[in-house]
């Protein structure tokens, strides 16, 4: 997997017609594998199956889910016909009303299942989903929240409170406080994603996780040379074969950057 050309990573409402139709395209097409470049394979990771492997409440667990999105990325890329490119986009929930038309479509233009709006929920032994108290489901579900932000604990997260976590000067504050932000939109999601187990398997999960990688990114533009802490820059990120803390401090090294947050109403499916 090569990271010679460098991704420019935009908002879900930035990205036109043809870019919603690639994306659709790579997630239908890892999802139709069954083998360890498959969605569910990639989706289990963060939980279930066993091990549980995602890192939440330290230092970790913004190095970590930037190393997991960089993965996700790489087989999305993989699965896509020559030429055509694809890269994960970003849902920027601080200013939004709720989750992007293109991932909330049930079904398209077409006929078909859109594959951004559900994907099943397999590869999970059923003792398993006893043993996390995780209800047992077939395909991923939502039960969004109120509509906007500014509602408390209960609504999406607002520009300025993610302003002001982006002012915070020290890494264990900064995230921490973006964490929460962060928890804040799985339970707003609600159903699958609030299920920390199963939420990967909703294909809404990356583009929040592309918001919050985004957000750190800016962090560190305004922060040059801040680390995460404590945490020795050669700590393993576990199960990801190459790349330890020190390696995801770089988006650019990875291959991507995010692109300036500008909308398009052509986006809207």
């Amino acid at each position: 997997m090569s990271t010679a050309l460098l991704r420019y990573r935009k908002s879900v409402t930035s990205l036109s017609p043809n870019e919603v139709s690639a994306l659709r395209l790579a997630i239908s097409n890892m999802l139709s594998l069954d083998d360890d470049r498959g969605y569910a394979y990639w989706a289990g990771i963060h939980g279930l199956p066993l091990p549980i492997s995602c890192t939440h409440g330290t230092p970790l667990f913004l190095p970590w889910h930037r190393a997991y999105l960089y993965y996700f990325e790489q087989y999305l890329l993989d699965v896509m016909p020559d030429g055509v490119a694809v890269s994960l986009p970003w849902w920027d929930w601080s200013i939004q009303a709720g989750v992007p038309v293109s991932y909330a479509l049930i079904d398209l233009p077409d006929g078909t299942s859109n594959p951004l709006a559900a994907a099943p929920v397999s590869g999970i032994p059923d003792v398993q989903f006893r043993d996390e108290n995780v209800p047992k489901v077939a395909q991923t579900s939502r039960t969004p929240g109120p509509t906007g932000q500014g509602h408390g604990s209960a609504g999406l997260p607002s520009v300025a409170e993610v302003s002001a976590v982006l002012a915070l000067q020290d890494f264990a504050d900064f995230t921490i406080q973006l964490e929460d932000l962060h928890n804040r939109v799985h339970v707003w999601v609600g159903g699958t994603m609030s299920e920390i187990p199963v939420a990967a398997f909703d294909p809404i999960f990356w583009a929040h996780h592309t918001m919050i990688d985004r957000v750190w990114a800016l962090w560190q533009q305004a922060h040059p040379g801040a680390g995460v802490g404590s945490v020795p820059l050669d700590y393993p990120l576990g199960p990801f074969p190459t790349l330890n803390v020190g390696q995801t401090l770089s988006i650019t090294a990875l291959g991507y950057q995010y692109a300036s947050a500008t909308s398009s109403a052509a986006a809207a499916t």
